[in-house]
């Protein structure tokens, strides 16, 4: 769950809000999507991690934040990559996985598992995107041990970031200016101007190519650049993140961070403490099919 989409603050009148029963519904797809993936890791010898709302429901509920319609988890870019190479190879009837190197990715930087024949589109997403149910990877990065590399590395990733989202916003101006009348919306639009001597795809390839540039597999600390808290709020120790704990999430094993308390605090603070029935964002879609997931 990112708790900073702007998709889920949206009072779009064509937006609609999933029913109890099909939340529910959503939720178990969703969580037949993270058994795969955790026998695709087990069979294969690594791991992912379940990060953002995933993991605060994870420790707070067990499983899902009763609300959640969505699932984040993060993994290595080593990880990642053998994770494309097996989802392409032997699993192409039933998942797509999207990159941002791809070349009709709608300048999407978090690469995406989508469920094939399901549907579950939300107010961002593309007419031409498919957008089957999905869970987000946000992949973990190497960074530099020299303090003054890895400070220019962050700089780098925020300058792309920040390039990237002025340009989605202004090629999406009109369709966003209904989601959103923010004055930070307002400047992104306008400065989006100056970044489109190239596509949204082309930024989202140099923002990925960008975020990858540190190859030490053994680096001291790590970073999700992709994530809310971007690249500096994102740094961590490798042992931290990298190193798991097995946690049971809705009855199924799963990993979370080694360090995961101190993680989820760093970015939402009290996470254990439930918000109030009115800050419960529900995520709001246009268009909606389980498929032969329907039951």
């Amino acid at each position: 769950m990112r708790l900073h989409d702007v998709s889920k603050a949206s009072q779009n009148e064509a937006a609609k809000v999933l029913s109890d029963e099909n939340l529910k519904k959503l939720q178990n797809v969703l969580l037949m999507m993270l058994e795969d993936l955790a026998e695709i890791c087990r069979t294969n010898n690594f791991k992912f991690v379940l990060i953002g709302g995933t993991g605060i429901g994870a420790m707070r509920h067990s499983g899902f934040i009763p609300w959640d319609d969505d699932v984040d988890i993060a993994m290595s870019r080593d990880n990642y990559q053998k994770l494309c190479d097996i989802i392409r190879n032997d699993y192409s009837d039933k998942y797509l996985i999207s990159d941002p190197q791809d070349k009709n990715n709608f300048g999407k930087i978090i690469p995406k598992l989508r469920l094939l024949g399901t549907k579950y589109q939300t107010v961002l997403d593309s007419p031409n995107e498919n957008v089957g149910i999905r869970m987000d990877i946000f992949i973990i990065e190497n960074t530099f041990d020299n303090s003054i590399l890895r400070y220019l590395h962050g700089v780098a990733c925020m300058f792309f970031g920040f390039a990237l989202t002025c340009k989605r916003h202004f090629d999406g101006r009109k369709k966003y200016a209904k989601l959103s009348n923010s004055l930070s919306f307002k400047i992104k639009s306008f400065l989006g101007v100056l970044f489109s001597f190239a596509s949204l795809e082309t930024w989202a390839r140099w923002t990925d190519n960008c975020h990858k540039i540190c190859k030490n597999n053994n680096s001291k600390f790590i970073t999700i650049p992709s994530d809310g808290p971007h690249y500096f709020k994102g740094l961590n120790l490798r042992s931290n993140i990298c190193e798991t704990r097995d946690v049971l999430f809705e009855g199924k094993n799963m990993w979370v961070p080694f360090d995961v308390d101190n993680y989820l605090k760093s970015i939402y603070g009290d996470y254990m403490q439930i918000p109030p029935e009115n800050k419960r964002v529900r995520g709001q879609y246009l268009e909606f099919d389980f498929g032969v997931y329907d039951v």
